[in-house]
C-alpha cells in the first residue's frame, strides 16, 4: 500500500531573516516556526507564524525538537496533564519516536519507574 499525504510536510524550522518590512523583525534576527516549505529563502506573508530566537546559548537545532513541537507536545501532554509523581510508573507508547523519547526522558527525571514500546523490532535501537 502506498501512502500518499493530504498535504505538503509542515516542517518546524530555524531561519535567519534576510530582509523584512515588518517592524517586529530585522536582517540578522533568528526566527522558528512552522508552516514554511523546504526551501532555501521562503517569502512569509504571515509573521504571526514566527518566534524569535533570543537564546542562542544552546543549538539552534534545539528549536526543532525539545524547544519546538515535540518537546512542548510532551511536556503539556504528559507533565501537565498527567500530573507524575516520583515512584510512578510510566508506560510510554511510541517511544522512540520525537515526542515519546522526551516523555520518557521527563519521566525519569521526575523519577518515575518507565517502560516503553515501539510498532516493530526495526524502531527499538540496541544501545
Amino acid at each position: 500500500m502506498r501512502y500518499t499525504p493530504v498535504t505538503d510536510p509542515d516542517p518546524d524550522f530555524v531561519a535567519k531573516v534576510v530582509d523584512s518590512g515588518h517592524p517586529d523583525f530585522k536582517r540578522g534576527d533568528l526566527v522558528w516556526g512552522r508552516r514554511v516549505g523546504w526551501e532555501e529563502y521562503s517569502l512569509v506573508t504571515t509573521p504571526e507564524c514566527l518566534l524569535k530566537i533570543h537564546h542562542t546559548d544552546v543549538p539552534l537545532s534545539y528549536y526543532t525538537g525539545i524547544l519546538g513541537m515535540p518537546g512542548i507536545t510532551a511536556y503539556f501532554g504528559f507533565y501537565e496533564i498527567c500530573s507524575p509523581k516520583k515512584g510512578e510508573r510510566v508506560h510510554v507508547s511510541a517511544a522512540p519516536g520525537a515526542v515519546g523519547q522526551l516523555v520518557g526522558q521527563i519521566a525519569k527525571l521526575m523519577g518515575c519507574y518507565v517502560a516503553g514500546s515501539a510498532g516493530s523490532k526495526e524502531k527499538v535501537g540496541k544501545p
